[in-house]
């Protein structure tokens, strides 16, 4: 049965019956010990609910949703005129140069996902690192061609926020968008004293296969956060609150900077259409996150007037949970809470002579990807991972030596290296800079 009813006499045409019951059969398939949604107009919460064993009243990170925070406060200091969005970023902090000459990386591309850099790199868990790193990685499209979602990109950003507005990140954040909207109990940063706060984060049992309910959860491992790309902690009721906030407007933002983080900017694609730290919808906005051992997912529907916000404690849950709500909401059958699962990554032994080295399975410390394996299909090489937000199978194309490119598309800026090769076989591979040892197992 749920924890917590919320305004429960205001539900209007929200069957809670059938939300509670949908919430049982997320929790049936075994990907998360913890559910919590939240439905809300413009105004309100409506309903609240917590199921499984979590608080009502626990905070949840809301890992990449915190990057509209990120585009709340680059927007907060263009509106009063200490930052220019379309100012190269080096600008602002001097080492940060990015995108060359031809194209220098601004806020705005920053802000955008068009920088044309990696998604990630994780060199340095809670450090600036991963941003000073940048400048040592592959180039990728000229900024403004493409929109490459990137966590380090949003890192990037959050280093120019900090020398604009003279402060560390969460000290930012706690000022310029907690305390403006009466969050008092959120948490800016995650440290170690914000996890007591928090349901136990869990990720799949195996890291080297394709997750089934069979298998079960672990605990997640913990890392502090204090990055740009996510790193807030908000209850439900407080998640729907900052969703209202950026929906009917608040005093964050005045109308027109709140209406740009909600307009899709260029290059528009069909697919995924992208604001300021804001996914952009026909009938709305949103975003979801994923952090070790959490996800998370707010949606506003404006055209129905409907929002909803939800976490879960697992590799997965808190869309389905929320996308339920959503059609609760609207008198629509919800899509079934399943995982679409792909088949283990298997090697067909058609690797040619020349990359016979790279195949096998490699591992680092790093807790966003510990482990990937590399096997051959129809005489090429692939890299996949299985491993939180699911299982992906990711192409290779070889550039030169034991260097690839990952991904079918020829900008994209991710890169696969191999060294160190005994006995016939790579020792190491280097992932955007990351670095990965060869394993025992397969």
């Amino acid at each position: 049965m749920p924890q917590n009813t919320v305004n429960q006499q205001s539900t209007g045409d929200i069957d809670v019956e059938q939300l509670d019951a949908y919430a049982a059969r997320v929790l049936a398939t075994g990907m998360c010990p913890a559910v919590a949604v939240a439905v809300c107009d413009r105004e309100r919460t409506l309903v609240a609910r917590t199921y499984g064993a979590a608080p009502s009243d626990a905070l949840w990170p809301i890992a990449s949703i915190g990057k509209s925070c990120t585009a709340v406060i680059a927007l907060q200091l263009a509106e009063e005129g200490l930052l220019d969005l379309h100012a190269p970023v080096s600008e602002y902090v001097s080492w940060l140069s990015l995108g060359g000459a031809c194209a220098p990386v601004t806020m705005h591309h920053l802000l955008t996902h068009t920088a044309g850099l990696v998604e990630s790199s994780d060199l340095a868990p809670a450090s600036t690192y991963d941003v000073i790193a940048l400048a040592s990685l592959q180039d990728g499209p000229a900024a403004g061609e493409r929109r490459l979602y990137s966590n380090v990109g949003y890192r990037a950003a959050g280093v120019v926020l900090e020398a604009v507005g003279g402060r560390p990140y969460g000290e930012l954040v706690q000022a310029r968008v907690l305390d403006r909207i009466g969050l008092r109990h959120a948490a800016a940063v995650m440290v170690h004293d914000t996890r007591r706060r928090l349901p136990g984060g869990h990720v799949p049992f195996y890291d080297d296969r394709p997750w089934r309910g069979e298998h079960g959860l672990a605990p997640a491992p913990w890392v502090e956060s204090a990055e740009a790309d996510g790193c807030q902690c908000m209850s439900l009721e407080d998640l729907a609150a900052y969703l209202q906030a950026l929906w009917a407007g608040s005093a964050l933002l005045t109308p027109s900077s709140l209406e740009l983080m909600k307009t899709a900017q260029p290059p528009h694609d069909e697919e995924w259409a992208h604001g300021y730290g804001l996914d952009v919808h026909g009938d709305g906005f949103g975003h979801a996150g994923d952090m070790l051992g959490y996800v998370s997912f707010m949606r506003a529907d404006t055209a129905a007037g409907v929002g909803v916000v939800a976490f879960a404690n697992g590799l997965a849950g808190a869309r389905a949970m929320g996308e339920a709500a959503r059609a609760i909401a609207a008198g629509r059958a919800p899509a079934a809470p399943e995982l679409e699962v792909e088949a283990p990554l298997v090697d067909d032994g058609s690797c040619p002579a020349e990359w016979a080295a790279y195949p096998g399975r490699y591992r680092s410390h790093n807790p966003w990807l510990p482990t990937f394996v590399v096997g051959a299909r129809r005489g090429a090489l692939v890299m996949g991972s299985d491993w939180m937000d699911g299982s992906r199978r990711r192409p290779l194309t070889a550039i030169r030596g034991g260097l690839f490119r990952i991904d079918e598309q020829a900008w994209s800026p991710e890169r696969l290296s191999f060294d160190t090769v005994l006995d016939g076989r790579a020792q190491r591979a280097w992932l955007n800079g990351m670095a990965y040892y060869r394993a025992f197992t397969g």
